[in-house]
């Protein structure tokens, strides 16, 4: 059984250019049957980035017919894999559909989402009015997990779509969810690292006015480098979330985070 991911990766390539299933199954055994993966461990983003979206990207000419049923396949590693290859074929406009990502998008397990959401933001550039409408369904799902997972690829549509994507986040200021607001904070990020830094600020600044605003969300997202370039947004930002009762240790986070970037902020 071999063990080598490049060889793997080299193996399923053959096969699925000869349409060889047999020879697919038998290469993706080989991963299976790694020790962590075989054990059902959690995958890391490392793992996740170097194994799981090369291997997945290498199924995508297969049909699927042998594509779906991975999505209910005993290990993680086995659903991320079918959740990859159908993202591909959905953004490369091939047999998938909007409908094979569903079941991915609420795994269970938050790598097999991760791997999918990472999986769109690869190959989100091939078709971002695609990706914006994905993206703006699954935003508005009652279900959190959908929602987190459309985070993971929602910074892919920043060239495209600019300030129309955080538009879309405004709702999720309140979420009540703990996986989409870390995952809000990591599309904000992103968002703000991409050119959309006073879209962002302006978000937060909004949030930070209305009633219960998620203190950890914004000095969350304040405690980034990107934002010691807006010191003026993030002071007076700061400055109406320490108006409100209960804030002041997260509002302390920000101030302390930010000065370690070089800006001083201080609140009486």
């Amino acid at each position: 059984m071999k063990t080598d991911p490049k060889q793997i990766l080299r193996d399923l390539k053959a096969a699925t250019l000869l349409g060889n299933p047999e020879a697919v199954d038998l290469a993706l055994n080989g991963l299976l049957a790694f020790p962590g993966v075989a054990a059902n461990d959690r995958m890391n983003l490392g793992f996740i980035e170097k194994v799981i979206l090369p291997i997945g990207q290498a199924l995508m000419p297969l049909k699927t017919s042998y594509l779906r049923p991975l999505l209910d396949h005993p290990l993680a590693a086995g659903r991320a894999l079918g959740a990859v290859a159908l993202a591909n074929q959905f953004m490369a406009g091939m047999d998938a559909t909007a409908k094979d990502l569903r079941k991915p998008a609420n795994d269970p397990r938050p790598d097999v989402r991760t791997a999918l959401g990472q999986a769109l933001l690869a190959t989100g550039h091939l078709a971002p009015p695609k990706l914006l409408g994905l993206g703006t369904n699954w935003l508005m799902n009652t279900a959190p997990k959908p929602r987190a997972t459309a985070l993971i690829f929602i910074p892919g549509l920043a060239e495209s779509h600019g300030k129309r994507v955080v538009g879309l986040l405004g709702p999720l200021g309140s979420d009540p969810d703990r996986e989409v607001r870390a995952t809000l904070v990591d599309a904000l990020n992103a968002l703000g690292r991409a050119g959309l830094a006073e879209s962002v600020m302006e978000l937060l600044a909004f949030w930070a006015t209305e009633n219960h605003p998620n203190a950890w969300v914004i000095s969350r997202v304040l405690s980034a480098s990107w934002v010691a370039e807006y010191p003026t947004q993030a002071e007076a930002i700061l400055r109406d979330l320490a108006s409100e009762p209960g804030t002041s240790s997260q509002v302390n986070s920000a101030i302390e985070a930010l000065a370690r970037h070089g800006v001083e902020i201080e609140i009486l």
